[in-house]
């Protein structure tokens, strides 16, 4: 049997068709292809954001490295922090003023009271942890029993 040649019309139907099949494909794909650029570039541009982000959660109830902190601001930082010495004690700052801002104020600034106990406690030895979920403020601790006693209070 011989194949039954295809008038103009259908053939142009058969194009149109194909056509459609074509430009649904190739929108889909670069759809597709955009979106995720788009996304996979806001990870890239704003990544010390996001991950400043899920720190301020993820970091809640456990201890937060030291390098993460500005003991002159007590707060949770998005970039690592400076390692200065001070009389002895290595401390963490955000820039070389809080440094200089502690040097200058060093009684008032480098020691704080334990949130639990009371006691006066040197910044540069204490446990430190987050005072809230999801906020930047930090909170030190003069040892691990008050650090767990201050989270299982908070969690009631």
């Amino acid at each position: 049997m011989s194949k039954r040649k295809l008038t103009k019309k259908e053939l142009l139907e058969k194009k149109v068709i194909e056509d459609r099949k074509f430009n649904r494909t190739l929108l889909i794909s670069f759809g597709s292809f955009f979106i995720l650029a788009i996304f996979f570039n806001i990870f890239i541009v704003f990544r010390y954001d996001t991950k400043f982000v899920y720190r301020k959660y993820a970091l809640y109830g456990k201890e937060v490295p030291t390098e993460l902190v500005c003991m002159n601001g007590d707060k949770l930082l998005n970039h690592k922090s400076l390692k200065l010495s001070y009389k002895g004690k290595d401390y963490f700052f955000c820039n070389r003023d809080c440094y200089d801002h502690l040097v200058n104020h060093y009684k008032e600034d480098a020691f704080i009271p334990d949130p639990l106990s009371g006691d006066t406690i040197c910044k540069a030895n204490a446990l430190i942890g987050l005072k809230n979920r999801g906020e930047p403020e930090i909170v030190y601790f003069q040892n691990r029993k008050t650090f767990n006693q201050y989270y299982k209070s908070k969690n009631k």
